[in-house]
C-alpha cells in the first residue's frame, strides 16, 4: 500500500498510486469534475479518506500570486518532438503573459540529480511547473517533493489511464488497428527505451494486442529513439522470416529499420509492412514513404501549457482536451500476402 511519508501530509500523487490512477483524475474528483466512471471515483475518494488528504490551499494561492513565470521540465535530446512542445508551452504562456523558466534535466539519469533540480524549481517564485513528456526518473522525483505550485504532467494526449491504473498509448492501438485489419497477426516490435512513459504505454498495447490475436510477442529489439538503434535492433534480430509486419515505437528508429530490411532483402510492405508512431516532416519522404500516426506536438504543448494556466488561475475549471492522433496510411504498409 502506497502512504506519505510520516514527516509531510498526503499529496495529490499519494492519493494517485494509492488509488491506481492519474494524478489528473486525483485532481477532477477534488475539483467535482465528471468524465470517469463511478467505481474510478469512489476509488479515488477511498484513498482520500485513507490517507487523510487535504488541499493545500495556502499553496494555491501563494502560487496566484507570484510573479508570471511557469517553471518548464525540459529535456536536451535530438527529438523534433521535444522543441515542438516547447514552441507551443512557449506561444501560450507568451500570449497569457508568462515567461518560462526551463530546466533541462537528463530523463534517464539518476533521480537524486532530477530531484535537485526540480527542488531549485520549488524555491523558485515560478507559479507552475510543468514536466514534459515524463519518464519513470521524472516522475519518482516529482513524489518526493511537496510543491508549493500547481504541476502538470504532459502526456501529449497519447495516454489513457484504464480503471485499474493502467496507462495505455493510443497512437500505439490506432497502428495495431491498422495493421490488424490489413491482416496482419505476426506482428513484430521494435521497443522505445526504458523508464520512458511513451516506451512503455506503447509496449503494453502492442503485447496486449498480439496476445488477444493468439500471438506471442516479437520484441525485436530496444532501441534509444535513434534510427542508429532500429537500424541494429532488426539487423541483429532472429526470427524475422517469421513476421508479416514490423510496428516500430517511433519514425526515426523506423528509419533505421528500413535501412536494415533493404540489406536483408526484404521487400517492403510485399514481404513486410512497417509502421511507427510521430508521423515526422521527414516520414512522408522515407523510401518508401513511412504509414505512421500523427501527433500534432506543438498543439499538444499549447494545450499542455493551458492545462497548468488552468490549475493556477481556475483550479475549479475543466481542462482543455488534447488533439485528436491519427493514423496515416502511407507505402510501408500492405495487406498479408
Amino acid at each position: 500500500m502506497t502512504r506519505p511519508r510520516p514527516d509531510r501530509p498526503a499529496t495529490i500523487y499519494d492519493v494517485a498510486k494509492a488509488s491506481g490512477v492519474s494524478h489528473q483524475t486525483v485532481s477532477k474528483v477534488l475539483r467535482g469534475l465528471g468524465g470517469m466512471r463511478p467505481e474510478t471515483r469512489e476509488r479515488v475518494e477511498e484513498a482520500l479518506r485513507r490517507l487523510n488528504y487535504r488541499p493545500n490551499v495556502g499553496a494555491r494561492e501563494l502560487a496566484r500570486s507570484r510573479n508570471r513565470r511557469l517553471g518548464v521540465v525540459g529535456y536536451e535530446t535530438f527529438e523534433s518532438s521535444t522543441s515542438k512542445v516547447l514552441r507551443g508551452v512557449s506561444e501560450v504562456a507568451a500570449a497569457a503573459g508568462y515567461l518560462l523558466e526551463i530546466v533541462n534535466v537528463d530523463p534517464t539519469g539518476e533521480v537524486d540529480s532530477i530531484t535537485e533540480s526540480l527542488e531549485r524549481l520549488n524555491a523558485s517564485d515560478v507559479a507552475g511547473v510543468l514536466a514534459t513528456s515524463p519518464t519513470r526518473n521524472v516522475r519518482e522525483a516529482l513524489d518526493r517533493i511537496e510543491f508549493r505550485m500547481p504541476v502538470f504532467l504532459d502526456v501529449n494526449g497519447d495516454q489513457a489511464v484504464s480503471d485499474d491504473g493502467t496507462h495505455r498509448s493510443i497512437s500505439a492501438g490506432l497502428v495495431m488497428d491498422h495493421l490488424t485489419a490489413l491482416g496482419h497477426s505476426r506482428i513484430a516490435f521494435v521497443a522505445g527505451p526504458e523508464g520512458w512513459d511513451s516506451a512503455t504505454n506503447r509496449e503494453t498495447v502492442y503485447r496486449e494486442r498480439v496476445e488477444a490475436l493468439g500471438e506471442l510477442p516479437r520484441i525485436l529489439g530496444r532501441g534509444d529513439w535513434s534510427a542508429r538503434s532500429g537500424y541494429e535492433a532488426v539487423r541483429e534480430a532472429q526470427g524475422l522470416d517469421d513476421a508479416t509486419a514490423i510496428f516500430v515505437a517511433n519514425d526515426r528508429m523506423a528509419l533505421g529499420v528500413l535501412r536494415a530490411l533493404a540489406e536483408h532483402g526484404i521487400r517492403i510492405p510485399n514481404d513486410m509492412s512497417v509502421a511507427g508512431i510521430d508521423d515526422i516532416p521527414e516520414a512522408a519522404y522515407f523510401s518508401p514513404p513511412l504509414t505512421s500516426v500523427h501527433i500534432d506536438f506543438t498543439d499538444a504543448g499549447q494545450v499542455a501549457a493551458r492545462s497548468l494556466l488552468s490549475l493556477i488561475e481556475q483550479p475549479d475549471g475543466e481542462l482543455p482536451r488534447y488533439p485528436q492522433s491519427r493514423l496515416i496510411a502511407r507505402s510501408t504498409t500492405g495487406p498479408t500476402a
